[in-house]
């Protein structure tokens, strides 16, 4: 498949610019890295953020995989969200990555699904607080799906309009902390380019360390916004769908993730079995 084609190309680049890089400062072979040592999570409670209420209904038909949700297809979801989970935390712990960004070529391919069915997966752990943030401003999904509509959009933060300790959010989840919004933003590129997500960023590590950050990016092929953003998260994680993703956009879009940590490919909506899931 060409996306797998060129994401290998674009990590062999990596991995010779990073020798290269060892050749001229006169080292021979990069250190090994210890593997990321978490501490226990930080209380949500201390953090005193704001809580809401989800609408189960809501999240039900949009197939968000709460834990009352107990039907076979949740089931078979949630095992295969599990599998992706363990993975993709290996790899996270191992190259010791404390956040990614979820994207795809375009829209409607399963990427915000993805990033919130992971941000409860890695929740229901408890090994650490994860911080869902909805960065796709010109089209924000993360609170619709769930049913909810903040009190303080998370634009107005990028805009300086508003504190980081006023968008954050909890649903009733442990180790959930989310911040997103419901109106567009025409002019997100100028919004995600400013010191705002930075701060926002340094305001999640200095109230909890070790947080896991997980960022709903928007497509890589409709704005610049998603390469704005990439530079403050460690990976990217791609959403490919099944029958939506196609195969000229897959090709742009591993062009465009070269040179960048991929931490792997997620194919969606996928007919084959469970071991396929994760690419």
């Amino acid at each position: 498949m060409i996306i797998l084609d060129a994401l290998e190309r674009a990590k062999r680049l990596h991995a010779e610019k990073t020798r290269d890089g060892q050749e001229q400062v006169g080292t021979s072979a990069q250190p090994r890295r210890k593997k990321l040592e978490i501490a226990p999570a930080t209380p949500v409670a201390t953090l005193n953020f704001l809580r809401l209420n989800l609408n189960r209904e809501v999240c039900e038909k949009n197939r968000v995989l709460i834990s009352s949700q107990v039907g076979d297809a949740q089931v078979r979801a949630a095992d295969s969200y599990r599998i992706l989970r363990t993975r993709l935390r290996n790899r996270l712990d191992t190259e010791r990555l404390t956040s990614f960004g979820v994207i795809s070529a375009g829209p409607d391919e399963g990427k915000s699904l993805t990033a919130i069915n992971l941000a409860l997966s890695f929740a229901n752990e408890k090994r650490r607080n994860v911080f869902l943030l909805d960065l796709d401003l010109r089209n924000p999904s993360v609170c619709r799906y769930l049913g909810v509509a903040p009190q303080v959009e998370l634009g107005n933060c990028l805009a300086r309009m508003a504190q980081p300790e006023d968008v954050f959010f909890t649903v009733g989840i442990d180790n959930l902390i989310l911040a997103g919004g419901i109106g567009s933003h025409e002019n997100s590129s100028e919004l995600l380019g400013g010191t705002g997500l930075p701060e926002l960023i340094e305001y999640i590590r200095k109230s909890d360390p070790y947080a896991l950050i997980i960022a709903d990016l928007p497509p890589l092929l409709q704005s610049a916004d998603a390469m704005v953003v990439a530079p403050h998260l460690t990976t990217m994680l791609l959403v490919v769908g099944e029958g939506m993703t196609r195969r000229e956009h897959l090709s742009r879009a591993a062009e465009m993730l070269a040179g960048m940590t991929v931490a792997g490919v997620v194919l969606n909506r996928s007919r084959e079995a469970v071991e396929d899931y994760y690419g």
